[in-house]
């Protein structure tokens, strides 16, 4: 579609806007849902929106190409949580947080702390720059002047010396210490 034929479908959508609201608000059943769409057709007319060829019946087209716009709309809204939904999720309750779990979560954390504690500063500064911060092993060997491999052997022997201070405990069995990086 060209540039003119674009601009006189907005023109026409500008001089017909109280017909063609009405007509859509009749189709889609409400005033604000009609004047959304037909604000989105205004737009994606004036962004370059395409047709397979020449438009013959303008009207049929703007109210089309509106009809379009509020179905997805409907059908995108539809898949979004309400208010009261949202509401009655947070009212669920939490089978995760029992006391029992909460007295686990707390040892193995305290357990991991010791672990860490024992490491040497330099062991523990590039365990924190992996797994807390993110680096890459090449970022880490920047910051610490040290080689990429030095810094792989220092996360290999922090990570071995964390599993083996931590076998007793849940963390190890969940797996939650074996997970890989991206290098």
């Amino acid at each position: 579609m060209s540039d003119c034929a674009r601009t006189t479908l907005r023109l026409r959508l500008a001089a017909r806007y109280a017909e063609l609201r009405a007509r859509l608000e009749r189709m889609v059943g409400s005033r604000d849902a009609a004047a959304e769409a037909l604000q989105e057709t205004w737009l994606r007319l004036g962004g370059g929106a395409q047709t397979g060829g020449p438009v013959h019946n303008p009207d049929a087209y703007l109210l089309r190409m509106a009809a379009n716009i509020a179905t997805d709309a409907f059908r995108r809204d539809s898949m979004l949580v309400s208010d009261s939904e949202r509401e009655a999720l947070l009212h669920i309750a939490d089978e995760v947080a029992d006391p029992a779990r909460i007295v686990t979560a707390r040892r193995d954390l305290a357990a991991l702390e010791a672990a860490l504690a024992e490491l040497p500063p330099r062991r523990r500064a590039i365990l924190a720059a992996a797994r807390v911060d993110g680096l890459l092993n090449s970022e880490i060997a920047e910051r610490f002047e040290v080689s990429v491999a030095t810094v792989k052997k220092e996360l290999q022997q922090a990570m071995k010396h964390c599993r083996e201070r931590l076998s007793d405990t849940q963390a190890v069995q969940d797996g939650s210490l074996t997970g890989r990086r991206k290098f």
